[in-house]
């Protein structure tokens, strides 16, 4: 069992996923934690998803109107949980010897935190173990301004919804997929050649062999949010990056 101690003298865990793109493995995210078995976005989803042998927890940092940044997905999560914990309690316990192998996905919301959420990640020697996300461009224009080496990923689409669950609109949204899917991998593979940005975190409905081979030879491909053990399988034939699920139980690998 590592120590305190240990942790103070060993060099910082690194980000899994350049490992797992050159050997062509693909990780295992916990969304929110794992937010179908604990309450996501708490300590406790981030503690139980570490039992379930994640290798990434991703959580969302949320302005709370008083300066600070909560562990809510969006302003409806934060009213219902005014007391949501810390970005940086979340990030302090992350340190910690029991959870220090971790690799960290910080999903922002909104732009206009870029220079606090750096800071955080600097104060705890997290940069090199963290991918920050977001669907906002502003946001990853400015994360790349204030710190050029914070490894950042861009979602897509921009969607405040899962838009698969929206079932009025489901046949103007299978026309979109359709035309998303031709149009997103050479916009995204060109943004990866030219660092503005380190990874796409992409809807799975946008996820085909082709488009997973178009990203994944200029960088690394996430897949949100897979809660069919099955569904999860066929997107790891793809040769994706790694997926996330609210369950990571339901990733078989």
């Amino acid at each position: 069992m590592p120590t305190v101690d240990d942790a103070l003298t060993s060099p910082p865990t690194p980000w899994p996923g350049t490992a797992a793109r050159a050997e062509g493995r693909t990780l295992r995210f916990g969304h929110m934690g794992c937010h179908a078995v604990v309450p996501g976005n708490t300590i406790a989803s981030i503690e139980h998803a570490a039992t379930l042998g994640v290798d990434v927890v991703e959580f969302d940092a949320l302005p709370d109107g008083r300066g600070g940044l909560r562990l809510a997905h969006d302003p409806v999560d934060l009213a219902a949980r005014p007391d949501a914990p810390t970005m940086a309690e979340a990030l302090d316990r992350l340190c910690e010897p029991d959870l220090a192998h971790l690799g960290i996905n910080l999903d922002s919301k909104v732009p206009g935190d870029e220079a606090a959420i750096v800071a955080a990640l600097r104060d705890r020697d997290l940069v090199g173990r963290t991918l920050v996300s977001s669907t906002e461009t502003a946001t990853l224009r400015a994360l790349r301004a204030v710190d050029p080496g914070v490894r950042i990923g861009r979602s897509v689409p921009k969607v405040s919804r899962d838009w698969s669950q929206i079932r009025w609109a489901r046949v103007p949204v299978a026309g979109a997929i359709l035309g998303l899917r031709r149009a997103l991998p050479r916009i995204l593979v060109r943004e990866l050649r030219t660092g503005r940005i380190d990874a796409v975190m992409a809807h799975w409905s946008l996820i085909t062999p082709s488009f997973a081979r178009a990203v994944t030879a200029a960088g690394e491909l996430y897949v949100w949010t897979v809660d069919d053990a099955d569904r999860a399988d066929a997107i790891r034939a793809c040769g994706v990056t790694g997926v996330t699920s609210n369950d990571p139980r339901l990733l078989r690998w």
